[in-house]
């Protein structure tokens, strides 16, 4: 079975050393979508924005996939608007 090697970016780069066996592409696509809402899911809350990223490789270091989530939390316009003029 093949091994992919899976970086992961958000404020902290991870290289994948070790890598996963996976027989094809699409098992590769279902490991990052849970890796990246891993990484989502223990988002800093009190950052207003990030980015996750994953980058996939196979033995040869061929790129294979890039994924990526950006995550924006913000304050309804009015809502800053009003504290804005207090």
């Amino acid at each position: 079975m093949p091994r992919f090697f899976i970086d992961t970016f958000d404020s902290i780069v991870v290289i994948d050393d070790v890598g996963h066996e996976l027989p094809d592409e699409a098992a590769v696509r279902e490991v990052v979508r849970k890796t990246l809402a891993d990484m989502l899911g223990a988002e800093h809350k009190g950052r207003p924005a990030a980015q996750y990223r994953a980058e996939v490789r196979d033995e040869a270091g061929k790129s294979i996939l890039t994924a990526s989530v950006l995550i924006v939390i913000d304050k309804a316009p009015e809502r800053k608007a009003a504290e804005a003029a207090e």
